[in-house]
């Protein structure tokens, strides 16, 4: 991580990674556990810093969130496509419709709040775990498919 929090325990995580948030796919499985991190990070910039260092950390926090994620997203709908996925236009939509969440984020960062950096925090919470476990899990099937193929 590029930015600095104070060290908070890892029960202090937003989210815990399990086994079964694992889709099958190495690679994605690993972007997703760094996914998680990341949110864990953001999560613990914003509770661990006082009021005139946390806007910075958690600034930081969400570029480097905003830019993996971009990174995820491609990588993700590159294997997508080339597997044939039937609904690869929709799932590309959630994809852009929450780099657009965040960016807005990004932009209105100066008006933040530790309220409102709570509640994006919660919302990357809610996304990352509907998506990892239901929504991605829905191309998982053709893409191994694929691959047995190969």
């Amino acid at each position: 991580m590029k930015f600095k929090t104070t060290e908070l325990s890892e029960e202090e995580n937003l989210i815990v990674w399990k086994p079964s948030f694992a889709i099958g796919i190495p690679v994605i499985d690993a972007e997703h556990k760094q996914l998680v991190e990341l949110c864990n990070e953001l999560y613990k910039a914003i509770m661990s810093n006082k009021n005139s260092e946390r806007k910075d950390v958690v600034r930081i926090a969400l570029k480097e969130c905003a830019d993996y994620v971009r990174t995820h997203f491609a990588n993700e709908e590159k294997l997508m496509q080339v597997c044939g996925y039937k609904d690869f236009e929709a799932h590309k939509r959630t994809h852009a419709e929450f780099v657009k969440k965040v960016l807005e984020k990004s932009r209105n960062f100066e008006n933040e709040t530790f309220s409102s950096s709570l509640e994006f925090a919660k919302f990357l919470y809610d996304w990352i775990l509907s998506h990892i476990a239901h929504t991605d899990t829905l191309y998982v099937g053709d893409l191994k498919a694929y691959l047995g193929k190969k």
